[in-house]
């Protein structure tokens, strides 16, 4: 009897310091995740003066897609620029850098430190160091102007023509550092006998990576995929440091702040509800095509090791 009591004591004991350790956490999530979601949606189908049920924010969002020069059609064409340029370009760039980064050919310690460096120095510092290089009075004009070519006297940042494509640069050159380390990280774990097996069947270094090395670490990869199709929409670079979204260079993650600040063009300071249309309607484009990629990546093959 004295037993089933202690036991019991214990149970309830253990039973209340699990509702108190969880109060603060489901609280939290209450007010600042559910409260602030149900909102949003509750937005997206109010006019934004009267604030009754209206569609008028999706037809904006409609118009300022689809109309020649619309804010949100701009921002939803670089968005999508800079999602195809980390898809195709920097993915597959990193995929090449570990690979010779984890064969350890000579100076490999440099080029680490190269393509680490945007990871360990803040993100103004870069900003700042990339804007003078590619000044007109700095090393990048200097060159420029000595094969005959100079640059415009306003800049590449201050020009439609070339502003966007320069933020892309800057996006490839500062975008290798988590790819690189988590592939690295992956083939680290590829087991040496492996490799010294196929040497000795005279594998190559272009059948090593695509019979060895990319079936090894495709977790890793499709892992990658998948997350970069989750912020398809939030796709981007330091627009607000270079250009401050001027000369066609917005992204929708961009819009999205200037809107809730007050900086935007359509619907006034503070827009909310054209805000919580545009992230309602970019979730319900983007969840089936996130569940889309990750059931097409799962359908490859991984390999036990």
């Amino acid at each position: 009897m004295h037993e089933t009591k202690k036991k019991n004591a214990f149970k309830r004991e253990t039973t209340v310091t699990l509702i108190v350790l969880m109060v603060l956490p489901v609280l939290n999530w209450l007010v600042f995740w559910l409260y602030v979601n149900v909102s949003s949606l509750a937005l997206a189908f109010q006019h934004p003066r009267t604030g009754e049920f209206d569609l008028v924010n999706f037809k904006l969002l409609y118009n300022s897609i689809t109309m020649k020069g619309g804010e949100i059609g701009i921002a939803l064409r670089n968005t999508g620029l800079f999602f195809a340029v980390h898809l195709l370009i920097t993915l597959p760039l990193s995929l090449f850098i570990a690979f010779f980064l984890y064969k350890r050919v000579y100076g490999y310690g440099l080029y680490r430190i190269v393509f680490y460096l945007p990871a360990v120095i803040p993100s103004l510092v870069m900003v700042t160091a990339f804007k003078n290089f590619i000044d007109p009075d700095g090393p990048l004009g200097a060159v420029m102007k000595w094969f005959g070519n100079p640059l415009p006297p306003e800049g590449l940042l201050a020009r439609t023509s070339s502003s966007v494509w320069v933020i892309v640069v800057y996006t490839i050159w500062t975008g290798f550092t988590t790819d690189v380390l988590l592939f690295t990280g992956g083939m680290a774990r590829i087991p040496t006998e492996i490799i010294e097996a196929a040497k000795l069947d005279g594998c190559g270094p272009a059948r090593e990576v695509v019979s060895i090395v990319l079936p090894l670490i495709w977790p890793t990869i499709s892992t990658q995929i998948v997350l970069l199709f989750t912020n398809i929409f939030s796709a981007g670079g330091p627009v607000l440091f270079l250009t401050n979204g001027k000369y066609e260079t917005s992204t929708i993650a961009f819009w999205i702040f200037t809107q809730v600040y007050g900086n935007g063009q359509l619907g006034g300071t503070g827009s909310y509800n054209l805000v919580s249309c545009a992230g309602m309607s970019f979730t319900l484009i983007s969840v089936p095509l996130i569940l889309g990629i990750r059931k097409l990546m799962s359908k490859v093959d991984t390999v036990e090791y």
